[in-house]
């Protein structure tokens, strides 16, 4: 069995960004979160114009999203980290239909530039690694870039304090002799801020032939934290948001 361990601070400064879970992504995303996040997007996003995509990955709702465009819609896809550039743009180059709808922007999230006004912006599983200080900057550059009645999507952050998450498997998926899981953990690192340790596991039966582990230092962003940001940045609470999910438009001028 083969264990390595990286930091993804050290990635970071390397440039290596997501190199230890981009290639497990895709096998051990949630399929019951999957479809969660999916649903909600066909509620609130169904029929939009022009979509940004913030921190797309390997383009898991790139994909439904191009499902969900209106006539002539368009998509920028927001992605700067390249191991995870390279499976979206792959995901992408075999689909016809984003051949003339999806742009991948590889700067990253307070860099990128969209030249015209937006229907919907999708965060998803990226706000944790923004301080206050730039989620300020983020929730107004975005807020700013989306249309009048406009929304804003992203799921309810977990843990909702700094509090430890105690280990839990998530069964990922097969492919061919492997199956893959991540055990997942988390324990307070600050004020406002838990270290996440990802195990990534391949299996061969039940003999585990390799893990390799990554920690990521991610802000905490309460509910509460996130309705007097988003407010304070011209945002109201969309009405029809389900559960576990934070839908916010921007507000119509009278």
């Amino acid at each position: 069995m083969t264990r390595t361990t990286a930091h993804e601070a050290d990635r970071a400064d390397q440039g290596l960004g997501y190199a230890v879970n981009g290639p497990y992504y895709d096998m051990i995303f949630p399929e019951q979160e999957r479809a969660s996040l999916a649903d909600a997007l066909r509620r609130l996003v169904s029929g939009a114009g022009v979509v940004a995509e913030i921190g797309p990955g390997t383009g898991v709702f790139t994909e439904t999203l191009l499902e969900l465009l209106g006539p002539d819609g368009q998509i920028f896809a927001i992605e700067p980290t390249r191991v995870m550039r390279a499976a979206l743009v792959t995901r992408l180059s075999r689909i016809p239909a984003a051949a003339d709808t999806v742009t991948v922007l590889p700067e990253d999230a307070l860099e990128a530039e969209v030249d015209t006004p937006l229907d919907a912006v999708v965060m998803f599983n990226m706000i944790m690694h923004f301080p206050p200080e730039q989620r300020v900057r983020l929730w107004h550059k975005w807020a700013g870039a989306l249309r009048p009645g406009g929304v804003l999507v992203m799921e309810s952050q977990h843990p909702q304090t700094a509090t430890a998450v105690p280990p839990a498997v998530i069964p990922g998926r097969t492919l061919g002799r492997h199956r893959y899981d991540v055990l997942a953990r988390a324990e307070a690192a600050g004020e406002d801020l838990v270290r996440w340790a990802m195990t990534y596991r391949t299996w061969r039966g039940d003999a585990l032939l390799r893990e390799e582990t990554a920690e990521f230092d991610c802000h905490v962003v309460s509910d509460g934290t996130l309705a007097a940001e988003l407010s304070a940045a011209g945002l109201e609470p969309h009405p029809a948001a389900p559960e576990g999910i934070q839908a916010w438009r921007r507000v119509k001028a009278p």
